[in-house]
Formats: structure tokens, C-alpha cells, sequence
């Protein structure tokens, strides 16, 4: 079969869009660096000094919650699979979620609503679990 007869089979992907394929892939594994970095810089602000929560909360924050948004337009260009271009959307939706766990803190509530606040580290933990799924997922995307 020729290369003109390939590019017409059903599935096939253009070179763009196995360029953008790729850069999600690699946008996956920048990502999910990037949450092990938060969880780094959350410990440091609170066992070493809280000078890093500027980074855990403005720097590094912001890359993991608008790095998913890039990665969706990016994969659906490469045409991933819908189901995980949610799956990396919903980091952006967890991200949200994260800052409005924290609010309670902030704003010195008392009694059970402060408690509230204690659901960011649970929430931070399920971002982990998305960010692993989201490599299990790019190492299929990969063996195509």
C-alpha cells in the first residue's frame, strides 16, 4: 500500500496531528511533575518555611490548573480520545475545586465549616490519582 493509500485509511493521522498527539503525551508527564512539585512545595511551607506557599499557591498552582486546559485543545487537535481529554479537563475542575476547599481557612472560619478546609489535602490526593490515570492513558496513546 502506498503512502497516499494509508493516508486515506480510515483512523489515519496526519503529521500534525501525531505532533500534537506527542505534545500531549509529554504535556502529561509535564503535569503530572508538576503535582508531585505542588505536594514538594506544600511540605516545604509547612515544615521548612511558609515562603512556599507563594510558590505552592501562585506559581506552581496556577501551571497545574491551566496546563489541562492547554493539554485539551492540544489533544483534540492530536484527536485522543474523548474520554481522556475529560479526564484532563477535570484536573482543571479539581484544581477549582482545591481553592475553594481552602477558603474556609482563609477566611478564619470556626467549627465545622473550617473543617471544610481539611478536604484539600483529600482533594489533592485525588488529583494525584487523575494525574496517574492520565499516564497510564498516554502510555496507550504511545503503543498506537
Amino acid at each position: 500500500m502506498n503512502p497516499a493509500e494509508q493516508a486515506m485509511r480510515k483512523g489515519a493521522v496526519s503529521r500534525p496531528r501525531e505532533i500534537a498527539r506527542q505534545a500531549y503525551v509529554y504535556g502529561l508527564w509535564l503535569l503530572f511533575a508538576s503535582i508531585i512539585v505542588q505536594f514538594f512545595l506544600a511540605g516545604l511551607g509547612v515544615l521548612d518555611n511558609s515562603s512556599f506557599f507563594y510558590w505552592h499557591v501562585n506559581v506552581n498552582g496556577a501551571v497545574v490548573g491551566l496546563l489541562p486546559l492547554l493539554l485539551v485543545a492540544v489533544g483534540w487537535f492530536g484527536r485522543v480520545p474523548g474520554r481522556t481529554l475529560w479526564l484532563t479537563a477535570a484536573v482543571f475542575g479539581l484544581v477549582v475545586l482545591q481553592s475553594l476547599l481552602i477558603a474556609p481557612y482563609r477566611n478564619a472560619a470556626t467549627g465545622w465549616v473550617r473543617a471544610i478546609a481539611s478536604l484539600h489535602v483529600v482533594n489533592a490526593l485525588f488529583i494525584f490519582w487523575v494525574g496517574l490515570r492520565l499516564l497510564e492513558k498516554a502510555g496507550r496513546l504511545t503503543s498506537r
